[in-house]
């Protein structure tokens, strides 16, 4: 990947300007666009986002262009969410809980759409792998919309299906990927 930089656990080193792109990139990226209040849309960021700011600085990475720029972030944690408190909120985990204590690291990764396939969010991936096998991590996961364009995306880069189920009358897919301890 040449024109760019992964800065791996910095989310303690970001500065306004940085949240404020990757802020950006996160309501871009999402699937939902409208909220009822400033509220919600305060609400959405911390559920999807910000709690990784807050409790996870060490596992989250932004890609950066060589000027410097937000081109992409990985929000991520190494702990198994169906176990972890702080994700209690988010009724599917402890619906798969039987596969998350196999695959507990779990990321969500989001690249500037005038920057997609160019091999960030495979770098900022790859980033996240190493460095969880590293922390002891025996697999991660990532959960996602069942017929989401980024399924494909996710299976180039060493995911499986794991998992499909109902959630909020959406359709939802866990994929996994081992890791090898380092």
């Amino acid at each position: 990947m040449s024109g760019f930089v992964i800065d791996r656990g910095c989310g303690a080193r970001l500065d306004a300007s940085d949240r404020a792109a990757i802020d950006d990139i996160f309501f871009t990226a999402s699937k939902t666009s409208s909220f009822p209040s400033a509220q919600a849309r305060a609400d959405f960021h911390d559920r999807w986002l910000g709690r990784y700011l807050r409790h996870d600085t060490d596992w989250f990475s932004v890609a950066r262009t060589l000027d410097g720029d937000i081109a992409g972030y990985l929000a991520g944690a190494i702990d198994d969410p169906a176990a972890a408190p702080r994700f209690a909120d988010i009724g599917y985990f402890a619906a798969l809980a039987p596969v998350t204590v196999r695959f507990p690291a779990h990321l969500h990764v989001n690249v500037r759409a005038d920057l997609r396939a160019r091999g960030i969010g495979a770098a900022l991936i790859g980033a996240f792998a190493a460095d969880a096998a590293a922390a002891g991590a025996v697999g991660l996961h990532v959960v996602t919309g069942h017929d989401s364009r980024n399924v494909a995306f996710y299976m180039r880069h060493g995911f499986d299906p794991l998992v499909g189920l109902s959630w909020n009358g959406a359709r939802i897919l866990m994929l996994g990927r081992r890791l090898s301890r380092t």
